[in-house]
């Protein structure tokens, strides 16, 4: 069974719903996942899996959230090759439409900077998640799903 781990930051609880319920429906599709909070968590959560989701929301001028800064400057450090990932971002463009969701960009910058493999487009998702889990969630995990199958040798 293929291993997913999802590492997120959340404060507000928002990034954390969407990760779980992202989980479910992989846990579904027969993958087996595990979350992680990335404050509670070190580099080493890289080492024994091939597929990560990575998420967090954006704060301040387009700052990652403080709980991810740890493990992102550690990440800094890591050879991510033949790893994989999916991003997601939590914002909201009524605040700082220039910086929506830049907190994912800096740590897909690191990830792929670091011979990491991105497997889709990042999701992004404006404001609260609760109406959106439907309308861009599912869609994003049947993509990220996917890449998955055809990276999976």
């Amino acid at each position: 069974m293929t291993l997913i781990k999802i590492i997120y930051a959340s404060t507000s609880g928002n990034t954390e719903l969407v990760c779980e319920f992202i989980a479910d429906i992989l846990q579904k599709e027969n993958f087996s996942v595990q979350l992680f909070r990335s404050e509670l968590c070190d580099v080493q959560v890289f080492d024994d899996s091939k597929f990560f989701i990575l998420a967090t929301s954006t704060w301040e001028h387009g700052e990652v959230n403080p709980y991810f800064t740890n493990l992102l400057n550690s990440m800094m450090q890591y050879d991510f090759s033949n790893k994989f990932a999916g991003f997601i971002g939590l914002g909201d463009v009524r605040y700082e439409p220039v910086f929506f969701t830049r907190g994912i960009d800096e740590i897909e910058k690191v990830f792929t900077a670091n011979s990491g493999t991105k497997l889709c487009e990042t999701l992004r998702i404006n404001g609260e998640p609760h109406d959106q889990l439907e309308e861009l969630v599912i869609p994003w995990v049947k993509i990220f799903k996917n890449q998955i199958l055809q990276n999976e040798k």
